[in-house]
């Protein structure tokens, strides 16, 4: 989610009408200048270089105010400017106001986070930290104006994802998070990478990328893997196809769970489509790699994309 956070793309002073954002029970009223994104779940405004970010989380409210915004203080480049409470529609938030720098960028963030002991929603405001005045306030209270869709929380919503694919035998969509899809066995909770089960990643980029060559692309793309360590991509392995007409990269690689050293297969495609591109990556312990690559591949070959 830290990475999530800090992938970060606003807003003039006047608000629009409150609308849902879909694929999500949220709805805000937007500043002035945003539209609904293509790419993820909330808005943008191009022009000025901001956005607006809702992720659903199935963690804690409490676990994600202890841990996740502490960890992010330690993230290089990122300190904390401001903590408010407020209460949007009868429901108390908590609002973290953030400065960070990346790649002589200076940007700053409004977060809004609301929960209960099961599940949390987090919205993210980002802009220039240049344009503060003309951004800052616009944007914190196009955050408070936030309201949910009653019974819907929690519920997984496959709108406006941008794209669609087929479930396989075993492997199900157990979760949604912004533009990406979980796949795992159902019933199940604990993450591959902890070598507990099977799981599958799929997502789009928030943002057009100009990727050159993907081989290379793919590849360092794999190498970054989280929660895995001695990542090795199996040469014969890379290949390139062809998903409904996009080109596509498809490799395999060994590696090791970071927490145990258990081995581990992953299974990676990434897929290119005016300049965006879809990572589908499968996880799995090296002695189950036999059962669920295949499977793997089937989930993958069934991509479509829908914009």
């Amino acid at each position: 989610m830290v990475a999530v956070l800090l992938a970060g793309y606003g807003v003039l002073s006047v608000a629009q009408a409150a609308e849902r954002i879909p694929g999500t029970p949220v709805s805000i009223e937007a500043p002035a200048g945003f539209s609904l994104s293509k790419q993820f779940t909330g808005y943008m405004n191009e022009a000025e270089g901001a956005s607006i970010m809702v992720n659903e989380m199935p963690a804690p409210l409490e676990e994600i105010k202890h841990t996740f915004i502490p960890d992010l203080m330690k993230t290089e480049g990122v300190r904390l400017l401001a903590t408010e409470e407020a209460v949007s529609h009868e429901r108390k938030v908590w609002l973290y106001k953030i400065g960070q720098t990346a790649n002589n960028q200076s940007f700053n963030k409004w977060i809004l986070l609301q929960g209960d002991s099961k599940r949390s929603l987090m919205l993210v405001g980002t802009y220039p930290a240049a344009e503060e005045a003309k951004l800052g306030d616009a944007i914190k209270r196009s955050l408070i104006s936030m309201d949910l869709a009653q019974g819907e929380e929690g519920k997984l919503n496959l709108d406006a994802l941008g794209y669609s694919i087929q479930e396989s035998d075993h492997l199900k969509i157990i979760r949604r998070v912004s533009n990406m899809l979980i796949l795992s066995l159902p019933g199940e909770a604990a993450p591959a990478a902890e070598g507990v089960q099977p799981m599958m990643v799929i997502a789009s980029s928030y943002s057009k990328v100009a990727i050159g060559d993907l081989v290379a692309f793919s590849e360092k793309h794999m190498k970054n893997t989280a929660s895995l360590i001695e990542i090795a991509v199996q040469k014969e392995s890379v290949k390139s196809v062809d998903i409904k007409g996009h080109h596509g990269v498809e490799m395999l690689a060994n590696a090791e769970n970071a927490k145990n050293h258990e081995p581990m297969k992953v299974y990676q495609l990434i897929v290119e489509s005016n300049g965006t591109y879809y990572v589908l990556k499968g996880l799995v312990k090296a002695e189950q790699s036999e059962q669920y690559i295949p499977e793997f591949r089937k989930i993958a070959e069934s991509l479509k994309i829908t914009d």
